[in-house]
This record gives structure tokens, sequence and C-alpha cells, in this order.
């Protein structure tokens, strides 16, 4: 690409070459990525292909003609099927999970297969398909879509010279060509959007038809250049719903090229949401062929006019690029006949044109670009201004109130960390070779990052024993030599050289955090809190702390209160039985119960007893009076390293993949609504080594601050977990990628037994306070027999019904989504497992929403068929719940039963 075809691409110029280029490389970026799908599953898991007749249904739609092939494969289902595939590929899912994730989604390709077929009129196709939740399967590109299965069930698509077997529906189109296509439910994206989508009944779907079709002609009458380009670029135009009337939804996704989710609402936004998100896929056509920003870690911690929440620099630039459009074609609206309000559409474009300018202020400021990108950024900027100096301005005072409007939004949400660094990355060849990474390697990838995927970390955890790293030559061997000392637990050397990487690089926040984290473990946690809560600071001052502490305000211990003789109601989380809960709260136990509800009891009493060396607890600040007396009466040590705050707004604004089970923001005070993350120990050694390994993800000043990776192997040796469940642990946890509990699952032989039960480790019954490498995990039964043998010779009655609990049947998708039932009885049929149940209860409920459980409750009976489970009451259909692999925490499900 030249300078004069990149800055062609700013604005619409019609069905170019330069734009069929585009468009064109894009396609055949889906064409590379099935070819190489399939050699790679060829060497990484042949089975299932063989399985799935993926072969099959690859050289049917390889053999149709090239418009064919085009016209199935250039759909926007086929990207995003190939976009899962690859998601799945990448999550190792073809060695973890193949006949979970990988055989059902290989198969699901035969309906490409079948569109090609349909479309050429000759041969013979056909597979079974998993129908979606309306108990459809659609041919992508063929404009139709087989009916007459039941929902999430197997249903048979064939097609045998040209004709479908079944009945089908058309797809309608829109008179400028796109589809309007509701009826394709891989274009709802497998709820990788928060969107609700629509279901159109005839009626319904000619009123869209209408109004669409009114929409492009009138983006055609004002710019028929981007019409062109709009009726090319966009194959298929979903329908959704807002869920306030008031407001406009719309949103087009790089992994599904030519669709544009759109709602309809007030016609002047509607029609700017046809030519933005347009703007949005033809530059992820354009970002096929250059990445336009180089050095983009990816972080969302850059400020957006358009956003409440901060954005990756990738972010930044599609809006700025979309938005361009937008202002270009309000330009051209006003000087043609059209229905719209002229001075709405004035008072809009100056308000766009704001966001413009500061949008490419904050790009400008902090990215940098490929050539090809700084031709791109300048010419928005010059088109910027064409557009700003030609278009008429709105009277004074609707401009201070825009202005005001804007100056308010940046004043909310602008961050004031300096994020880019200053010093580029020196090299150092022998310190590289040393660890056995490439000699150009660079911390180019750690520089400005707040939480690095750090290479050079990895290299020196996985280094020889005797491997020795001097420091000071660079800052490359000042942080390998960190890195080294830190893993071999020398934190006054680790310490020290982190320092050093700080005076050489004072704008990265990785530093400054590993830096924080040696001291935590040298027991300089007051320093190590003020690092880490004042890191923006600390950026810009370029200047190590000096003795410089932060505190956490935490309420002082009152007089024990009057106990009265009977517990109190909902004394702990869970109905453990009347004769039991009087047990316990008349145990010295009691306020340890009664300030966590009982979660994580069986812990406490196993480092009250030594069974365990430490633990951590979160403890709500209504509780504390009762944990303070608890701690007291059991003679056990305390540590408070943070108060966790799980209602912050700051945690909408960070991007799910972030986060793992801990959601949470910093607060340093314990205060109603918010909770202290407490260490506990019975010796001073114990609480040390658990607190320098401990510290939990947490969102301060909008970033999410993790821990340092290398304490992931350090953490379950400190908490007294068995080797074996630390090595599965330290290979299995990652709340990206995988999924422990099934990994546990596939490692178990023979029948589960109920002490190897973690699911209910936060709850009053849980013996297991961690992930077991199985469900018949030696050292665990012999960890659980002890401590089970320690609560009854103390407990009897709550041990009776701990054994109760720990036997119940589980249906466990993911550890987000973990449920037992009431009153449960199970039944196997085939490959299908059928609970019947009279309640149900979620074990871990940490997301606000929980769309499978609200299924669950609606229902009396669930079946779980492969990767999908259906709910009913009675005899009729609930409703149905697909779960996916190729999101953040894959879902795996399945039933276990612990019968012992």
């Amino acid at each position: 690409m030249n300078a004069e075809t990149v800055a062609s691409f700013v604005t619409a110029a019609g069905w170019t070459p330069a734009n069929q280029a585009v468009f064109t490389a894009r396609y055949y970026h889906t064409l590379v990525g099935i070819r190489e799908l399939r050699r790679r599953l060829s060497e990484l898991a042949p089975g299932c292909l063989a399985e799935s007749g993926f072969d099959a249904s690859f050289e049917a739609v390889a053999g149709a003609p090239s418009q064919v092939q085009r016209q199935v494969l250039g759909h926007p289902s086929a990207g995003f099927w190939v976009d899962v595939a690859w998601s799945l590929l990448t999550r190792r899912a073809a060695e973890r999970f193949p006949r979970m994730h990988v055989t059902p989604h290989l198969r699901e390709f035969v309906r490409f297969a079948a569109a090609a077929a349909l479309l050429t009129g000759e041969g013979t196709v056909a597979g079974m398909v998993r129908a979606d939740s309306a108990g459809r399967v659609s041919l992508p590109g063929a404009g139709v879509s087989v009916a007459g299965g039941l929902p999430y069930t197997m249903l048979e698509v064939r097609v045998d010279g040209g004709e479908v077997a079944g009945r089908t529906h058309r797809v309608p189109r829109l008179a400028a060509g796109p589809e309007l296509n509701w009826l394709d439910g891989d274009l709802r994206l497998g709820g990788r959007t928060p969107y609700d989508f629509a279901e159109l009944d005839a009626a319904q779907a000619q009123h869209w038809l209408h109004v669409l079709d009114g929409h492009l002609a009138t983006i055609a009458t004002a710019r028929p250049e981007l019409a062109q380009e709009l009726a090319r670029g966009v194959t298929a135009i979903v329908p959704i719903l807002s869920r306030d009337p008031s407001l406009h939804v719309s949103g087009s996704f790089r992994e599904a090229p030519g669709l544009i989710a759109l709602s309809l609402g007030e016609p002047l936004a509607t029609v700017e949401a046809l030519v933005h998100e347009y703007g949005h896929q033809k530059l992820y056509a354009v970002l096929i062929l250059d990445s336009m920003i180089t050095g983009d870690h990816g972080e969302a911690v850059h400020y957006s006019p358009w956003r409440p929440d901060p954005r990756p620099l990738s972010g930044l630039l599609q809006a700025t690029y979309t938005f361009v459009q937008v202002l270009d074609f309000y330009l051209a609206l006003l000087d043609v006949p059209n229905t719209f309000d002229r001075a709405a559409v004035i008072e809009r474009a100056y308000h766009v044109g704001r966001q413009v300018e500061t949008g490419l202020e904050v790009l400008t400021g902090q990215a940098r670009f490929s050539p090809a990108g700084q031709v791109l950024v300048t010419t928005m900027v010059k088109r910027l201004h064409e557009v700003r100096d030609a278009l008429p301005l709105p009277p004074a005072e609707v401009r201070d109130r825009v202005d005001a409007v804007c100056a308010a939004h940046r004043a909310r949400h602008t961050r004031q960390t300096p994020i880019k660094a200053e010093i580029p990355a020196g090299g150092d060849p022998e310190t590289l070779a040393r660890l056995g990474l490439p000699a150009d390697w660079t911390a180019e990838s750690i520089l400005g990052r707040w939480y690095a995927g750090d290479s050079l970390l990895d290299a020196v955890r996985a280094a020889p024993a005797g491997l020795d790293l001097p420091s000071g030559a660079s800052l490359v061997a000042d942080l390998a030599s960190a890195h080294l000392a830190y893993v071999r637990d020398d934190y006054p050397a680790a310490a020290a050289r982190y320092a050093a990487c700080v005076r050489r690089s004072p704008r990265t926040p990785y530093f400054w955090q590993c830096y924080a984290f040696a001291l935590r473990h040298l027991g300089r946690r007051g320093e190590a809190l003020h690092v880490l809560t004042h890191t923006p600071a600390l950026m810009r001052g370029g200047e190590l702390p000096t003795g410089q502490t932060a505190h956490l305000t935490l309420p002082r211990p009152e007089p024990r209160p009057a106990v009265p003789g009977e517990p109190p109601p909902n004394f702990v989380e869970l109905e453990i039985g009347p004769h039991a809960v009087r047990e316990l709260w008349s145990s010295r136990y009691r306020d340890f119960a009664e300030a966590t509800g009982g979660a994580q009891l069986p812990t406490l009493i196993a480092v009250a007893r030594g069974l365990k060396p430490s633990m951590d607890v979160w403890i709500p600040a209504e509780s504390w009076q009762a944990f303070l007396r608890a701690v007291h009466d059991l003679d056990l040590l305390s540590y408070v390293d943070a108060c966790f705050d799980r209602h912050s707004p700051q945690i909408a604004q960070v991007p799910p993949d972030q986060l793992t089970t801990t959601r949470a923001a910093f607060s340093a005070t314990l205060s109603p609504g918010t909770e202290a993350h407490v260490f506990l120990a019975r010796d001073p050694g114990a609480l040390d080594r658990v607190v320098g390994a401990g510290w939990y993800p947490l969102i301060i000043d909008g970033v999410v601050v993790n821990k340092h990776r290398a304490d992931h192997d350090k953490f379950g040796a400190a908490l007294g977990y068995p080797a074996c469940c630390q090595d599965f642990f330290r290979h299995r946890n990652n709340w990206n990628d995988d999924n422990t509990y099934y990994a546990a699952l596939l490692n178990t032989r023979g029948t589960p037994s109920p002490l190897c039960n973690p699911f209910l480790r936060h709850s009053v019954f849980g013996l297991v306070p961690y992930m077991p490498c199985s469900y018949t995990c030696p050292a665990t039964v012999e960890y659980a027999t002890r401590l089970r043998d320690h609560i009854a010779g103390e407990l009897p009655g709550y041990a009776a019904a701990m054994d109760a609990a720990l036997r119940r049947t589980v249906l466990c998708v993911s550890e987000l989504r973990t449920y037992w039932f009431d009153g449960e009885r199970v039944s196997r049929h085939r490959d299908e497992v059928e609970i019947r149940y009279h309640g149900v209860q979620s074990l871990y409920r940490v997301e606000a929403e929980d769309p499978l459980h609200e299924l669950l409750r609606a229902g009396d009976r669930c079946v779980l068929d492969g990767e999908v489970l259906r709910v009913h009451r009675g005899d009729t259909y609930i409703g149905g719940y697909r779960t996916r692999g190729d999101r953040h925490g894959p879902e795996c499900p399945f039933v276990i039963s612990f019968s012992g």
C-alpha cells in the first residue's frame, strides 16, 4: 500500500480497485485461516478431523466454483466460525478438550458445504448439526435457514441436487443488497456481545426492511460513493433491540467480516450508526494488511471521548477513524434535500468534531505508527480540519453546552498516568544467550505495560539452577538478574535490581510493581502498598520513595457484646441442621462462623489445629468485630493487606478477560460494602510467606494490578497444599483458556471421593480449600481425612452434616458457574445426563448476572447433552444454554456425583 492508497481510505471513494483489494484481502484471510487450521489439526488432533467429518465438508466447499466459495466463505458466519476455531486452537483445546470443544465446532462446517452444494445445484451433502435456540440451522451465503429441529438438538441437514430437505426460511435482503438476517444463530456471536437479538415475524421484517431501505437511500443521496462501498462491504445487518428506547445500539466486529448489528431508533442516530459501523468494517479490512500502530500492547488505559472506560490504542484508532467518516457524511448530508432537522445535524456534527479532535490528540500523543499508519492518521487530521472548516457552526449557546459536556466527560474519565516509556530498551546479547532467548529480544513489550506477558521472566523460571546473571550492564541485564533473584527467594537482591530497572525506565509501571512485591517479601509491607497504590504519581516523579508507607483504616476492637443463648437466624451461610448450628454456636469457632457465615470454617479449623500453615479470608465490614474476637480466642496471627470493594464502578470499566473470580477495586478503608482481605497463620514465618506471595488482582486507579507471576509458584506452598496439586494448579489454572475443574475430572480414575470435593470450598462444608489434581487425589484424601477426623472429634453434628453435603451431585460448567440441587435425582441415558430437582443453588456466585442460574431456577429438570443444557419444567421446555470454549473461562459442562 502506497501513501496515496492509504490516504484514499480516509473518506468514501466508491468501489475503487483499492477498496476491492482490501476487502478481497480480508476474504483471503478467511481462506488461509481455514486451510492452515486444517493443517494444524491434522498434526494436533487428527481424531477430531475424522470424527467431525470436517475433511469431507472442506473438500465439498473447495470443489465449488470460486464465486460460490466467495459467497459462502465471505459470509460473516464463516469469518466467525474461523475465529472461534483459532480461538480454540490458541487455547490448546485440541490438546485439552478435543471432544468437548473442537469436534463439535468442526462438525458445524458441514453447513458451509451444504450452502455451497445448494448454490451450485450439484452433488449431495448431508450431516448432523446442532440446531440453534430456535431449532434452526442456517446455510450461510445461500440465504436459507433449515427449520424443524427442537432447540439445541441435533438436526440432519441434507442438500441433494440443489434441493434442501425439510422446511426452510428465506433470509430477506435489502434493496441495496445486504441481508436482514435474524435467522443465523452464528451472527449472534456466541455470547460475546451483550445485545438482545431480535426475532422478527413477517410484519416486523417488512417494517425493518422499509426503514433500512429508506436510510440507505438517504446515504446514497448524500454520499453515493459511501453507499456503493457499504452495499459491497456489508453482507448482513442483524436486528437487535435496545433495552432503553431512548438509546440507539449498534456494533460491528473484527471476527465477523461484513456484519453490522443494529437497533432501530431515532432516524438520524440509525443513519449515523450505519455509516459508523461500515467504517469499522472497512478499517478491519485495512488492518489485515497493516496494523497501523506499532508496539500496541492492547491494554485499555487510554482516554476515549466516546466511552466511560479507558480504551486500548487500537480501539481509539477505530473510533477516530469511523467518526471521521461520520463527519464527512454529515457535511455531505447538509448539501442535499433530506427530512432531518438541519439544526440537529449541525449540532451533532459539531459534537462529533470535538470528540474526533480529542481522540486524535490522545492517539497521536500516545501511539507510534507504521509508515502507513502515519499517513492514515495525518490524512484523518487533515480531513477533520477540512470538514470542520466547511461545516456551519451551531449557535454560541449550543457550542457552549456541547463544550461543557465534552469537558465534563474528560474530567470524569481521563487518566493522568503517563503511559509512554521515555527510553528505548537496549539489547544485551550475552544475557539473552544465557537464557536461550533470541539475540534481538528487547524489553520493548514490557515498557509502558501495567502487567506484562514477560518472556524474560518465563525464561528465568525455566533456567538451570546454577545460572548466574550479572546486573548493571543494561536494562535487560538488570531485569533478568532481578527476576532470577526473586525466583530464588533472594528478595534483598531482587528489590535492589528492580530498583535499578525503575531508575532506568521510571515510566514503566511493571518495574514499580515488581519492586513493590519484592518489598512485600522483605516485610516492608507498608512501603509496598504505597508503591502499588501510588504508581502513577511515582511514575511522574521518577524517584524511588524513601520509607513512605500506606496504611489501611480498620475499625478498632470493641468489647465483646452479650451473647444470647440461641444462635441468631442465618448463623451460617448454608443450612447445616439445627443440631449442628447449636453445636457451632457453643464452640470456640462461633465468632469466625458468625463473621463469614460459615464460609471457609473447615480451613480455619485446619489452621487452628496445625493441619495447615496459613489461609486467607475475606471479612465484610459488618463482621469485623466478630472476626477480631475469633482471632484473639484462637491465638492466631493476622495481617490485612487490602480492603476489597466489589461494588466499585471501576469494575465495569475493566474488560472481563483481565479479571479472575476476584473482581474488586482497592479500598484503603474497611467501610460498609467492603471486605478486609486477611491472612491468618499460627507463627510469624508462615504469615510472612503467605503474605509475600498472596496478593490478589485488584483494580487500582482503573488498572488491574496483578501479583508477581513468580509468586504463583509460591502461594500454594505457603498455604500448605500438596505438591501434586500445586503442580497441577500451576499448569492448568489459566482463567483465559483452561477449565481446571474439568481438567481434574479428566485426571480422575475410579469413583470420585467426597474427600476430594472442591466445589464447596467457599461454603461451610468445604474440607478441600484448593483445586485437587484429581477427584481421587491420594494426598488430598489424606489431608481431608485428618481434618474431617479433627472436626468429628470436636463437632460431630457438624461433621455429619458435612459428610452429607460433600456427597451431593454437582453440575459444573466452569468455576464461575457451578450448581447443586435440592432433591436431585440423576439418571444417565447414553450420552445424556438428566437431573430432576425442586431447587437449585449457585455454589460460587461472582457475576452480577448468571443467565444459566436463572434458567435452572425456572425449571425442575435439566438435560446435559454434550456441550448443551436444556431445561424443562414438567413436560414444558423452558430454554437452553450452549456452553462455549472460545471465551474467557472456557465452559466444559459435566455432572459429578461424590458417592464415596
